[in-house]
């Protein structure tokens, strides 16, 4: 998982020397594959704790009282996702909370890539809008978005390498400059 990811990390640099424009999204799309490779690599070596069928309906139950029994869609997936089959977001988050066990980097990593209010700001979803055509690549303010969030995607993918493989990874200037290795 770790070669696949480097794979994808090298991929976009013989782009660099073409058109900037639309290899930009291939650039990004390269990026995000090596995340997902990396997220799989930490699953592989720290799964998750598997949650027992007791367990699981006991924290549906909880969540349901809460509710006082009326629920939305929303709630339905959320349910489904937290309970049943937490699906790449809860494995991404699980890969993020082992490879920086300081709370406020992986739960500001965890807020980047999935949680952020403004769905067009989200790593996670600026992926999908590439992958699925819905991304603009005449548009500037279209790159110049997506160009906003690849350092974020870059630091993190970088940052996650450096605790798979011994290498001086990237300091997070937003939390510092203390090396966090």
């Amino acid at each position: 998982k770790v070669d696949a990811a480097l794979y994808w990390v090298r991929e976009p640099g013989n782009l660099l020397r073409n058109s900037y424009r639309v290899d930009l999204l291939r650039i990004y799309t390269a990026y995000w594959n090596a995340f997902e490779c990396l997220v799989e690599a930490v699953n592989l070596l720290h799964p998750q704790n598997k949650l027992s069928k007791t367990e699981k309906q006991r924290l549906l139950d909880v969540y349901i009282s809460q509710k006082s029994g009326k629920f939305t869609i929303q709630d339905i997936q959320r349910c489904y996702q937290e309970f049943v089959s937490m699906g790449f977001v809860g494995k991404a988050s699980h890969a993020l909370e082992i490879c920086f066990p300081a709370v406020e980097e992986h739960e500001k990593y965890i807020y980047e890539c999935f949680k952020v209010e403004d769905k067009n700001q989200r790593l996670y979803d600026i992926r999908n809008a590439i992958n699925h055509g819905e991304i603009d690549a005449e548009n500037p303010d279209e790159l110049i978005r997506i160009e906003s969030r690849l350092h974020q995607l870059w630091m993190i993918i970088w940052r996650m390498f450096g605790r798979l493989v011994p290498f001086h990874a990237p300091l997070d200037s937003s939390f510092g400059t203390k090396d966090m290795r």
